[in-house]
This record gives structure tokens, sequence and C-alpha cells, in this order.
């Protein structure tokens, strides 16, 4: 219940502070809905159909009113319901994320697992050196390398949009790169680490394959830490996501939040920035009952 109750004030909390953020932006909504050269006639008009010409307080109430019918208004510019362009929106976002999370998990842990099974110093120090050079590369340089290689000079992916299955390799590896490299070096780091722990050196005596010892017994003993590195980066990841889905021109909340906030459209603005905060804070529950389940001392 305390949770629960946390969990309200939080997201309140965002949505009240988006709604006075969104207003100290420059500029008017009207009168870039209105235009240059439009009569004041127009303009009070437009503020009337808006609700803009009502004072601060009253856009408040409404505001919050709305968050608890769950319901944010239409948009300013597009004159739409701001649910249905924020859900179909939402989708992609998490299509992307989610695609992203699961090339990093499935290439990272086996590659720094295998990299540590080799317990080779010169192949470990070249993989280490790669995972950070490509960790320090910021996802706005690295999506055009990406579409340089793999678009122009290969043409194996399109260069951006949704027209085909193929359109999500790229923004979705632009943002799994980092993450993948980041529980690369993590699982190589803790691998190497737990090798003369007493249950590996157990196993070994017992004359379990090496295969079986890392991919088991080390796995399970890292898994915490892992979790909790993937929980951190996930919040990073939705950052990138913005900025990757401005490049690919991928319709996520991410591009739609840029696009109103251009627009001065603050009904999308104030229901995209709620979204991604509830996200955040959704993650977070998860991630605590994970670490209840794999960790029973936490309970």
């Amino acid at each position: 219940m305390k949770k629960t109750i946390h969990f309200f004030l939080l997201v309140l909390s965002v949505y009240l502070l988006s709604f006075f953020l969104v207003r100290l932006i420059p500029g008017d909504p009207v009168d870039i809905l209105a235009g240059i050269g439009n009569s004041s006639v127009d303009v009070t008009l437009i503020k009337q159909q808006l609700g803009l010409e009502q004072s601060f307080f009253s856009q408040l109430k409404i505001a919050i009113k709305n968050l608890v019918l769950f319901d944010f208004g239409l948009s300013i510019h597009q004159g739409l319901s701001v649910n249905d362009i924020i859900k179909p929106a939402l989708l992609n976002t998490y299509t992307l994320a989610v695609t992203a999370v699961i090339i990093s998990i499935l290439i990272g842990i086996p590659l720094g697992l295998f990299v540590s099974l080799t317990e080779k110093n010169e192949i470990i120090n070249i993989v280490k050196k790669i995972c950070n050079i490509i960790i320090a590369i910021p996802s706005f340089i690295l999506a055009p390398i990406l579409i340089l290689v793999f678009s122009m000079q290969l043409n194996w992916f399109p260069v951006s949009g949704m027209d085909s299955y193929l359109s999500i390799v790229l923004p979705s590896l632009t943002l799994a790169l980092g993450l993948l490299c980041y529980l690369a070096n993590m699982t190589l780091e803790c691998a190497n680490d737990l090798k003369e722990n007493a249950i590996i050196t157990t196993a070994r005596s017992k004359g379990l394959r090496v295969e079986k010892i890392y991919f088991v017994h080390i796995l399970r003993l890292i898994s915490l830490p892992l979790v909790t590195a993937i929980g951190m980066q996930l919040g990073g990841l939705l950052s990138g996501a913005i900025i990757t889905e401005m490049i690919f021109s991928w319709d996520g909340v991410g591009k739609i939040l840029i696009d109103s906030i251009h627009q001065r459209d603050y009904p999308i603005t104030q229901a995209a920035i709620f979204f991604i905060a509830i996200t955040f804070v959704a993650i977070n529950f998860i991630l605590e009952f994970i670490y209840r389940k794999l960790d029973p001392r936490i309970r």
C-alpha cells in the first residue's frame, strides 16, 4: 500500500512539474498555430477553442481532472485525441527498447563468458578496449556510422522510416551496442573474479565441464549484479531512444516529444513526459520484484 501511494505521488509530481515547465518554454502555441499575419480576432478565437484564455490555475485544475480520468485532451496542432497519438508511439518506443535489451542480453552476456572462458589475456584486453571505445561513442555519432556502413555502402537496411521489418535493425542496434558492451565487460570482470570462488572450485573438483560451470554456476552467481546493471542502463536507453528516433525517423514517443516541444503542443508534451516517467517508475518496481526473487535476503 505504501509503495502504491508512493508510486501515485511520484507520477503526479512529474505530471505537475511538466505542466509548469512546458509553460516556461519561450513562445506561444497560438502564435505558432495562427502564423504570421493573422488578425487578433483569429488569435482570440483560437485561444478560446483551446482553453488557453483561462487563468493558469484554471488550466491546472483541468489538467489534474484530465489526469484522474486518464484523458489528456486534444492536440493543439493536430486536433486529435492525445491518447490516440501517444499509444501507438509508446508501442513503437517499447518495441525499439525491448529489442535493444534482448540483443544486448543475448550477445553481451555470452560474449563476456566466452572471453573469460578463453583465459587468454590478449583476447580479454582486445575485447575490453573495443567495448570501452563503443561505450564512449554517443548515439548521435554511432547512428550515422551505422547508416553509412550498413545502409549507404552495403545497402542492407533502410536509412530511416518504418516501412519494413528491417527498419528496426539499425535503430535498435544503435541503442543496443552501448548496453551490449557494458554487459560484456561486466560479465567478463565478474566471471574472472569468481574463478577462485569456493562454489566454482567445488564444481571443478567434481569434474563438471568448464562450459557448464561458466554458463550455469557463474551465470547464476552474477545474475543479481547483471539485473542491477540492466535496470540502471534502461533509463539511459530510453533517453538514447529520443535521439535515435529523431535520427531514424522512428515514430516513437521520443520523436513526438521533441516535435511537440517545437510546436508548443502542451497536451502532447505533458502526456509524453508523463508516460516516460511512468515507464521509469514501473521499471524500478519490476526490478525490485526481480531482486526479491533472485535474493530472498532482500525480502
